[in-house]
């Protein structure tokens, strides 16, 4: 029996916001993260994968997402220019708009560590935190051991809580 086509129209409203982040995260430039949102659904539409589940549509959506910001920061055009880095500084309305700042540059200090991370502890931060996650999945996403992936969180967590001590 041969798989239904996949319907992309869906898969772009449900994982597009995703997609997007994740390429932010990568490529610290918001033009540059569209660009390649956009590549990742040319991908997906060229290839018509056979994804079994949510979980599975969740991870491939995310492995290739990687993949194509990796080969945009491998490019001799990203290489050869300087992006300019975007805030991230969602603002919660249940704060004063004291607390709101106090916040807003907590979020960016930690933001800006979580980026100037190695690669490989970036990748299971963001996966784990945010896009929810499990070690087992982010094992399945990045081709590693899932004892790999926790040995990279803990590192990355150190990492962070030695970067951010002096912040208090």
């Amino acid at each position: 029996m041969a798989a239904a086509p996949l319907n992309m129209e869906l898969l772009v409203n449900k994982y597009s916001t995703m997609v997007l982040r994740q390429a932010f995260f990568y490529l610290k430039d918001r033009s540059a993260a569209e660009d390649a949102a956009q590549e990742v659904f040319l991908r997906i539409f060229r290839r018509q994968p056979v994804l079994e589940d949510e979980n599975s549509e969740k991870a491939y959506l995310l492995r290739v997402t990687i993949n194509v910001c990796k080969d945009v920061l491998k490019s001799a055009w990203y290489r050869k220019t300087i992006a300019i880095p975007e805030g991230f500084n969602p603002a919660s309305p249940e704060l004063s708009p004291d607390a709101q700042a106090v916040q807003g540059d907590e979020n960016a200090a930690l933001f800006r560590a979580v980026l100037a991370l190695p690669p490989i502890y970036k990748d299971v931060v963001l996966l784990f935190y945010y896009h929810d996650l499990s070690t087992a999945n982010i094992a399945k996403v990045l081709h590693v051991p899932e004892v790999t992936v926790r040995t990279r969180l803990m590192r990355a967590r150190q990492k962070l809580g030695d970067k951010l001590k002096g912040r208090v």
